[in-house]
């Protein structure tokens, strides 16, 4: 007979294998090792305490201003949890974990079992927290809280590090009492002068343990999808989140614990401003005429996007080396102008690092050149400043004493290179390990990108770009070595962003100019683009287009080659205008000979990473959430190691 839940680890005719001395005393401690069950059923007592406390914060006026931060540990503890589940929903990534590492889950099991008497032992409640129980059913407190201490007693006769048969009957009996009274009460502040930062740091204290047993194993990117699940329902809730994310970053002595709030905080942010993104949000400060920016031709990086200086910035006589990209006026000037005004309110709010999006600090407008408006991006600290000088010539203390030396210079210290020009000059290729730290970075951003419900739409080798690496003492840049731990993705020229914005009033200063221009030449439809997208222009962006176009580049990355010398030049022999619209028949070919290169992955990359690269290039429309898709393929590349 097999005990529910044990995974095969007892069998009353099986006998127990040796196991190593150190461990043997252990060892019969543990004969049935159900850790996972137990884990599994005190999951359910944890996140109920954790919806009470915060139903308490919410509802008591003293204690709502701690409210975002009990539910930014809540949302910690559900990511923890949502960790385990495999794609049924069920926690059978727990079970396989206790299964393989017993100790480990014996160590979660403690941290159940202690944070539970912390919250469900009535004396302790009221004593330590302020806290006591209150139900709509029952008006005398002090039936509710013998009522509570008598269903909750079962915890104090179980010991995580020797859970016994006997420790299994007793929790499988009590368990059930225990969940349905937690269901029918609510906690309520009952101290004359609360204390609610004990009880955020104890949760928060709980949150640390069990993260520390399974660092590795359950590190998800939950979090960020949580912070921003609710935000067109209750956008208060997001903020309240940012809030208290930006509050631990700065309070937090842990570096890595500091790294990972402020993460959270700015991609809550970033969610805010995208949902609120309009016109109007933008300043005339932040336009631009070309005037105030040097363009030079060695500035060039390719068709629709060129370094420049931007003169007099951040103060006079100072300047800034900056990156613009110039977007296809494709409807009105002014409908143009106001979808970039939006999209300049998203990409300027703050944002974490792993979104690689770069910050955008305003747009280049002229009544002179109505049609030519650009993005104006701001660089690494340690390119776009510190630019290299040499005396001009006049008086020491003049301000024109030193001036900024020839662009040929600059560029060739400090212009980015794009992937695509990486694979073609470095022909024998990278080591495989930053290959695959160029892929995750690439997957997690969009991941994050898709989570916001934000569409890049023009994913491609040609818009991620590596800036020269920073020297270690702080001088300039090293063109000799390319950063390739901070990826930038851009190729924002194509009107990226899917907010519809009507024509509004010009900014204050300008024309309103409502003429109508022939499209430039804009991205080609070309491999990189999803089959059906190429097929249809005009139809709606699904998400699962950008998740295709990233998974040509993971294929290049692999290979370490580009798409259009895969197949002969036949792809590149069929690159399209984006007016005309391409045969079905040379679309199919293109879709065709990406899959078949995808083969040939496996040799190279290993299994996984080739595996993440085809289900990323699959043609089958997605059923169900596509970002949990993502955060699964993810994970699973982020196992991937050379």
């Amino acid at each position: 007979m097999q005990v529910p839940g044990s995974r095969g680890w007892f069998r009353s005719n099986t006998t127990v294998l040796p196991v190593p001395n150190f461990e043997s005393q252990l060892w019969q401690i543990l004969p049935l090792s159900p850790l996972e069950l137990s884990s599994l059923c005190l999951l359910s007592e944890a996140s109920r305490s954790f919806a009470l406390i915060t139903d308490v914060f919410a509802s008591d006026r003293v204690l709502r201003s701690y409210l975002g931060r009990v539910e930014l540990q809540q949302m910690i503890f559900q990511a923890w949890e949502d960790g385990w589940r495999d794609s049924h929903g069920r926690l059978g990534k727990l079970e396989d974990f206790a299964a393989t590492k017993p100790w480990l889950a014996a160590g979660i099991l403690e941290q159940l079992v202690s944070v539970l008497r912390n919250f469900t032992e009535p004396e302790r409640l009221q004593k330590r927290y302020g806290l006591g129980v209150q139900s709509s059913l029952l008006n005398r407190l002090g039936d509710l809280a013998a009522d509570l201490k008598y269903a909750a007693s079962y915890l104090y006769s179980l010991d995580g590090r020797r859970f016994s048969r006997k420790d299994l009957i007793v929790l499988t009996e009590n368990q059930p009492r225990h969940i349905a009274f937690l269901q029918k009460v609510r906690f309520i502040s009952v101290a004359a002068q609360p204390e609610p930062g004990e009880i955020v740091a104890r949760l928060d204290e709980f949150n640390r343990s069990i993260q520390l047993y399974t660092a590795d194993e359950t590190r998800n990117r939950r979090v960020f999808e949580l912070a921003v699940k609710d935000i067109k329902a209750d956008p208060d809730r997001t903020r309240r989140l940012a809030e208290a994310a930006a509050y631990e970053a700065k309070h937090s002595v842990d570096p890595e614990a500091k790294a990972e709030f402020d993460n959270w905080s700015k991609f809550a942010n970033f969610s805010l401003a995208l949902k609120s993104a309009t016109p109007g949000a933008m300043s005339r400060k932040k336009i631009f005429s070309r005037s105030e920016l040097s363009f030079d031709s060695p500035y060039k990086i390719g068709p629709q996007s060129t370094l420049a200086r931007l003169l007099d910035y951040p103060t006079k006589y100072q300047s800034r080396l900056v990156l613009v990209e110039w977007v296809t006026i494709s409807k009105s000037v002014m409908a143009t102008f106001d979808g970039m005004k939006a999209a300049w309110f998203v990409l300027h709010a703050e944002k974490p690092e792993t979104l690689r999006l770069p910050d955008s600090i305003g747009l280049v407008y002229d009544e002179a050149d109505a049609y030519t408006i650009g993005y104006v991006f701001q660089l690494p600290a340690h390119i776009r400043s510190n630019l290299p000088t040499k005396p001009a010539g006049a008086r020491a203390g003049d301000l024109g004493y030193r001036v900024v030396r020839s662009p040929s210079t600059i560029a060739a210290q400090r212009k980015p290179t794009s992937l695509r020009q990486l694979i073609k000059k470095e022909s024998r290729g990278l080591d495989l390990g930053i290959r695959f730290s160029i892929a995750k970075q690439v997957l997690d951003a969009l991941h994050l990108m898709h989570a916001a419900e934000y569409i890049h739409k023009n994913i491609r080798p040609d818009n991620i770009l590596f800036f020269p690496s920073p020297t270690r003492n702080g001088g300039d840049p090293d063109p000799t070595t390319l950063d390739y731990s901070n990826p930038l993705l851009v190729g924002f020229h194509n009107a990226s962003l899917e907010i519809e914005i009507e024509a509004s009033k010009p900014v204050e200063g300008l024309k309103p100019i409502l003429k109508n221009r022939n499209p430039a030449r804009i991205i080609a439809l070309d491999c990189y683009q999803h089959p059906d997208r190429r097929l249809d222009p005009s139809s709606f962006y699904h998400r699962q287009y950008d998740l295709y176009s990233v998974g040509c580049v993971l294929l290049e990355i692999g290979l370490w080659e580009t798409l259009d010398s895969v197949s002969g030049q036949d792809i590149a022999a069929r690159a399209c205008h984006p007016s005309v619209r391409p045969t079905k028949d040379d679309v199919w070919k293109d879709a065709e000979t990406v899959r078949k290169a995808a083969k040939g992955l496996d040799v190279i990359t290993g299994s996984v990473y080739a595996d993440v690269t085809r289900r990323c290039l699959s043609l089958i429309p997605i059923s169900g959430d596509i970002v949990e898709l993502e955060r699964e393929l993810a994970g699973a590349l982020s196992q991937c190691s050379a």
